[in-house]
């Protein structure tokens, strides 16, 4: 039998992998020696965060398995936290399927906290206010505190960086997706430069010609790139907060969504946008499949020579 940990946390997030990323790179701020973190997610996310000592992670499918039913969720929780020797329980989602943890934490005399969604913030930046909406690595970080696991230690950057980018243009809303002609050419221009450069995504994308590529790779196979590489770019998508998650010097691409919205990485990601802040953007904060204006404005600042200044910015 191992030893008993220290403080036990328990955390559930049932969301897009890009939010469950965005989580882990905060939980993994918080461990320290002797500590252990149980997270539970949707098993696809499960098997591509990156590996933690001090983090489990359980896939616990609530779209097509058993635990979609809200009861048998519920019941779930009840016999996993009787026997989990849990010191701390987290809701980071704040969902209808997550709350149902909390009855049972509160049930358990477990403490318990949760995330905190700003709807009112992301709603007056939608109606053309200029306040930031409050960060979401912020949020975790407060609520975490508040629970006695502040943030206590920087994330590490693997080492040594190889002469590998990684460019990752696409995402799950057409307005969060960068042009693919303008991604190819600077693709082309960094490969002239002497630069290895990978296209990152997901196994229905489009591969640009003349590019390698590693569409639908395996979770093992993502991390050794992640791991081997100098820099990255990347949109408002998973791929952003992977670069954080890994410490990788970053372009964050910004057109139809905003930095402003709470979603932006913090360093070595740095965001690229339009400037000044467009009237109609952001038009979603999660994003959309079209353009009201029919034009997409929002991206005509984003050309391959703005993105290269902004690696050469980064060091690159």
């Amino acid at each position: 039998m191992g030893l008993k940990a220290k403080r036990h946390l328990g955390v559930v997030r049932f969301s897009a992998l890009g939010d469950v990323v965005l989580l882990h790179s905060v939980l993994s701020q918080t461990v320290t020696d002797g500590d252990r973190i149980t997270l539970f997610t949707r098993p696809r996310w499960a098997e591509r965060l990156p590996a933690h000592p001090g983090i489990e992670v359980h896939g616990l499918d609530v779209d097509r398995g058993p635990y979609r039913r809200f009861f048998a969720l519920m019941w779930f929780w009840w016999g996993w936290m009787r026997s989990a020797d849990l010191t701390a329980w987290y809701d980071a989602h704040s969902h209808v399927r997550t709350r149902s943890s909390r009855w049972i934490a509160a049930l358990l005399q477990i403490p318990c906290g949760h995330a905190t969604k700003p709807r009112a913030a992301r709603r007056a930046l939608l109606a053309g206010r200029t306040k930031l909406v409050p960060n979401a690595y912020d949020l975790h970080k407060v609520a975490l505190e508040k629970l006695g696991w502040p943030s206590v230690r920087p994330l590490e950057a693997p080492a040594p960086r190889e002469n590998l980018i990684l460019v990752s243009p696409y995402a799950s809303r057409e307005s969060k997706r960068w042009p693919l002609d303008e991604a190819s050419r600077l693709g082309r221009q960094l490969q002239n430069e002497g630069y290895e450069v990978v296209f990152l995504g997901g196994p229905n994308e489009r591969i640009p010609e003349g590019f390698a590529s590693a569409f639908g790779c395996s979770a093992h196979e993502e991390d050794a790139l992640w791991r081997r590489a100098r820099a990255a770019v990347v949109c408002d998508s998973a791929a952003q907060h992977l670069a954080y998650r890994y410490q990788v010097p970053a372009v964050a691409l910004w057109a139809g969504t905003h930095p402003a919205g709470g979603f932006a990485a913090p360093g070595p990601v740095e965001h690229l946008a339009s400037e000044p802040r467009l009237d109609c953007q952001p038009c979603s904060i999660l994003g959309s499949d079209g353009c009201r204006r029919g034009d997409w404005a929002c991206r005509a600042e984003l050309s391959a020579d703005a993105v290269r200044l902004g690696l050469k910015r980064l060091g690159v």
